[in-house]
């Protein structure tokens, strides 16, 4: 089984949920677009340029699309994995990635400023 993820149609990214951000909370997200981040902690998010790295992919008219990915929050983190461990129970072996479609916000200032009032 192969770990790549498989660049999708572009309709697809349209059926993710949305995630509102920043443009400097998206450009805070390590770009992880060629690899996944070797932790997997949950609630770790990053975003990814997919399709970027797939050469057949872009030749065949493929467009990369930017996604926002995140380590399943409600995973249990690795105190809890090991208590799990140690009351003998079964411990999660994998963690979900949930996707999401970025949404870039721009706040605007609501109130003009001392320049803008004397003009």
């Amino acid at each position: 089984m192969s770990d790549r993820v498989v660049p999708q149609p572009r309709d697809f990214i349209a059926t993710l949920p949305r995630l509102r951000l920043t443009p400097q909370q998206f450009e805070d997200l390590r770009d992880y677009s060629a690899s996944y981040p070797t932790g997997t902690t949950p609630g770790k998010m990053w975003r990814r340029l997919d399709g970027a790295f797939d050469h057949a992919f872009i030749r065949a008219g493929g467009k990369p699309y930017w996604m926002v990915m995140q380590y399943d929050p409600a995973a249990p983190s690795d105190a809890e994995i090991e208590a799990m461990k140690a009351r003998g129970e079964p411990v999660p072996t994998r963690i979900s990635i949930l996707r999401f479609k970025p949404v870039i916000v721009l706040r605007a200032d609501s109130r003009p400023s001392a320049t803008q009032v004397a003009a």
